[in-house]
This record gives structure tokens, C-alpha cells and sequence, in this order.
């Protein structure tokens, strides 16, 4: 089984554009992300326990909405493929958001504008 996973996980790599640089299912769904909202420990568990036949982003695309749909609400807090996806794209880009002002120091927007009011 944990092969499956593995392969399922490889499969399903692709990048998933709009959001800058690449970035892949296994970045929007991370491990804690998975364990916290879904049954499954990994995106690629995720896709192994629906029993779907996929082997690359194609087969991946092809799985019929109604039964992801299904297998979503069944094994998620989620009602549907589109909620559970908007909500990791909302954590991803969150967590890089909160990535970039750690980096810079504690960004703070109101900073700039108080030093030219001066």
C-alpha cells in the first residue's frame, strides 16, 4: 500500500499554475494539512484509498467529478472537491504570505505610510 501511495503521489506532481513557481498537490495539501481536514495522511493516500485508477495528472484529470465529489464529502470535512481545494489554496497561500513576512522581519503595511507622513 505504501507504494501505491508513493506512486500515486508521483502521478499526480503537477503544477498547479496562478499561484507563482511551482507548485504541486503535495504543497497545497501538506501532510498536517491532509491529517487535519481529511482521513487520509497524504494527498496521495487521499487518492489511493477512492480506489481510482490513476497513474499520471491525465488519469488524475479523468476521474469523474461526481465520484471525487463523493469520495471528498464521504472522507472530509469538505462537501466537495472544489471546497477542499479552495480552502488548501487559501492555507497555501497563507502560509507563504506569513513565510515572506517572517523572512522580511514582520512586514508592517502601516510603517511605510507613518515614516511619510513625517
Amino acid at each position: 500500500m505504501q507504494e501505491e501511495r508513493r506512486a500515486v503521489e508521483a502521478a499526480i506532481s503537477a503544477d498547479i499554475g496562478g499561484l507563482g513557481g511551482d507548485v504541486t498537490l503535495e504543497d497545497l495539501f501538506a501532510e498536517e494539512w491532509m491529517r487535519e481536514h481529511t482521513d487520509a495522511p497524504s494527498i496521495g493516500a487521499f487518492v489511493a484509498e477512492g480506489d481510482f485508477d490513476v497513474t499520471d495528472q491525465e488519469s488524475f484529470e479523468e476521474v469523474p467529478d461526481e465520484e471525487w465529489d463523493d469520495h471528498v464529502a464521504a472522507n472530509s470535512e469538505f462537501e466537495s472537491w472544489r471546497a477542499m481545494l479552495n480552502a488548501a489554496i487559501e492555507s497555501y497561500v497563507r502560509t507563504r504570505i506569513l513565510d515572506a513576512e517572517t523572512d522580511a522581519g514582520s512586514f508592517d503595511p502601516d510603517a511605510r505610510r507613518l515614516d511619510d507622513e513625517r
